[in-house]
Formats: C-alpha cells, sequence, structure tokens
C-alpha cells in the first residue's frame, strides 16, 4: 500500500496558499489536500494514526480535523472556541482509542471515543510567563507507554509542564528553565524585554520508552534534557556538534528504537542554515545525519516511519523537503510549489 508525506503550512509569515500538501513517497509532485477544509487554514501539527495509516489528524487555525483516505478528504472533529486554535495533536501510544489536542491560548482538550467527543481539560493552573506577540500555545506533547496517565507539554512561549492525571492537573517545569536563561548565553528577548524568554520558547517535547521519566525539550536556545520528572534540565550542547546551528525546532524518538532521536536544529527562527542531527545514545552525542543537501532556511519538522528505520523526512520553513530511503546515505530534495506559506508540520505514514 502507497504511503504519503504530509506537510502542513501557514501563509502568515510569507506565501500565499496555507493548508496541508502531501506527497506519495515514491513520487515527486506535491498536491495540496485540503478537501473539506476552509480556505486559508493554517495547519500547524499533523499526525498519522498508529494503527491505521489512511487516518490523518490535523491541527489546525480552524478546529481538529480527520481523514479516512490519507488527506483526500477531511472532516472537522472539533470547532475551537471563539479566539482559539489547535496547535498540536498526539494518539495514545497505550490507547489508541485516546486523543489530546493541545491550542492556543492555553488549553488541552481530550477524546477518549477516537475522537468522536471531546471534553476540555481544566485549565492549566501554571504561570504565564510571557505575554509577548501571541498567545501561550501548546506545541506539543507526549506520553511513555509505561506511564500512560503522564502527559509532557511544551509550549511557546511557556516553557514546559507535565500531568500526572490524564491532564486533569499540571506541574510547572519551567523555574529551572529561567534560572538556567541567567546564564548569558542562554539569554535572549525577541518578543519582550525578558532575557528568559529563549528558554521559554519550547517548539517540542519528546519522552523515550527507555527513559519514561526523562523528556528533551528543543527550544530556541538549544536541546535539553529534563531529569528527576523534568524538575532539573541539563543543556545537551548541541552547539558543540552543530557549530553555530544549535536554535531547537524539532526532537523525536524513532519509533523503531528507544536509544535514537532525530532533531532539527538551526541558526535562527526565520534562519538561512539548518541542519538534521541524530543521536543514537539517547541525546549524549550527535552527528549530522543529513549529508550533501543545500538547506537555505531554518529546518523545522522530521517525520520518521513507524517500521522502516531506512526512512525519514525532514522540511525547512521555506518549504525545501528532503527524504531519505537509504538510512541518510542519499538524500532527494522535492520541493513545495510556489506560493506555499511557511512550513511548520510534516508526517508520514
Amino acid at each position: 500500500m502507497r504511503s504519503y508525506v504530509y506537510v502542513g503550512v501557514s501563509a502568515r509569515t510569507g506565501g500565499t496558499i496555507s493548508g496541508l500538501f502531501r506527497r506519495a513517497v515514491d513520487r515527486d509532485k506535491w498536491e495540496h489536500a485540503t478537501g473539506g477544509m476552509p480556505d486559508e487554514n493554517h495547519v500547524h501539527a499533523i499526525t498519522v494514526h498508529p494503527d491505521d495509516p489512511a487516518t490523518v489528524f490535523a491541527a489546525t487555525s480552524s478546529g481538529l480535523y480527520r481523514s479516512r483516505d490519507r488527506a483526500e478528504h477531511w472532516t472537522r472533529l472539533m470547532e475551537p472556541a471563539p479566539g482559539e486554535q489547535m496547535w498540536s495533536v498526539l494518539v495514545h501510544p497505550s490507547n489508541h482509542r485516546t486523543m489530546l489536542t493541545g491550542t492556543a491560548p492555553l488549553g488541552v482538550y481530550r477524546s477518549d471515543d477516537d475522537g468522536e467527543t471531546w471534553r476540555r481539560m481544566p485549565r492549566p493552573a501554571i504561570a504565564e510567563r510571557m505575554v509577548g506577540a501571541f498567545p501561550s500555545r501548546v506545541m506539543r506533547m507526549a506520553i511513555a507507554p509505561s506511564r500512560p496517565d503522564t502527559i509532557w507539554a511544551g509550549m511557546e512561549v511557556n516553557g514546559a509542564m507535565r500531568s500526572d492525571d490524564g491532564g486533569e492537573t499540571w506541574t510547572d517545569l519551567s523555574d529551572e528553565l529561567v534560572r538556567m536563561s541567567r546564564q548569558p548565553h542562554l539569554a535572549s528577548a525577541i518578543l519582550t524585554k525578558d532575557t528568559a524568554e529563549g528558554m521559554l520558547d519550547v517548539h517540542a517535547i519528546c519522552v523515550s520508552p527507555a527513559a519514561p521519566e526523562t523528556a528533551f525539550l528543543a527550544l530556541r536556545m538549544g536541546l535539553f534534557r529534563g531529569e528527576n520528572g523534568g524538575s532539573a534540565w541539563h543543556d545537551l550542547g548541541i552547539g558543540e556538534h552543530a557549530a553555530h546551528l544549535r536554535y531547537g525546532r524539532d526532537v523525536v524518538v524513532a519509533p523503531w528504537d528507544p536509544m535514537t532521536m532525530y532533531a532539527c536544529v538551526a541558526d535562527a527562527a526565520r534562519g538561512k542554515a539548518g541542519r538534521l542531527y541524530r543521536s543514537e545514545d539517547m541525546g549524549r552525542n550527535w552527528k549530522q545525519f543529513d549529508h550533501s543537501i543545500d538547506v537555505h532556511s531554518t529546518m523545522m519538522a522530521v517525520a520518521l516511519p513507524r517500521h522502516d528505520r531506512d526512512q525519514a523526512h525532514c522540511v525547512t520553513r521555506r518549504g525545501q523537503a528532503f527524504s531519505t530511503m537509504d538510512g541518510g546515505e542519499s538524500w532527494r530534495e522535492t520541493n513545495l510549489p510556489d506560493g506555499a506559506g511557511s512550513a511548520v508540520a510534516i508526517a508520514c505514514g
């Protein structure tokens, strides 16, 4: 059965086309696959169902959508409240009937019946540390299969939090991130005057089944590991491996090996350079994975198939898409069509 790569784009900061593009893994042509979605719908996150690759979910500016035919047609599962947008979507790794979606302003919804009905969870009682150009948003959530009630969440721009009761209550994990920002090389203020901003600008979070009490963050100032339930954060020093490229945009655990991780790093949010790195020892050491490609903007996101360790796909903000089918030995570039907005999400299956 044919597999696809999906990319979500937004024309908020460039381009004229928002929505979702798809490409068959064995083809070069991208299709604008938004049947059933409104025009100018910004797609922020994409997830392929682990049991059924024909089922795809998209978290967007107009709600949460589901396709049952590999993005040919879409049905809205949930309409957001006024002023609300969906920014992340997760299928629970232990119980695939349970799903979560994160929002802006800060919030979480949960479904326990395959997305048919949804419950707004109590608003996380954590500090709103930054008031910038946009409200705090839940960019990514993660769950370790052996800890089914523990949900990790990364927020832009508000750090990280953890729930130990399925999303009913949340623990703020950002105090240590703020303390670390007092180090000059970890201080950054772009949206506000607070130099802790860079350490709270979280873009992705993941947790490995091999270390369910440890979370990993990709944020503006690099890649970080959170031990003791996220109470203590440590800089993974990606800048030492990637030279000047330390802006962390994505970090994921390989579905076929809990020790292997991939990370997207760049020079800036709207930069001119980016790379895909891989670690085979759970973040202790990193090596460049995307050899012999010419990247012209921020490397934004990476997608890995569940059962093929030789395949990987990544995308840059300006729509360069790269794929390898042989474990990184060779790469194929297939750029998104002219006019596509900023690429912010990628998935495959």
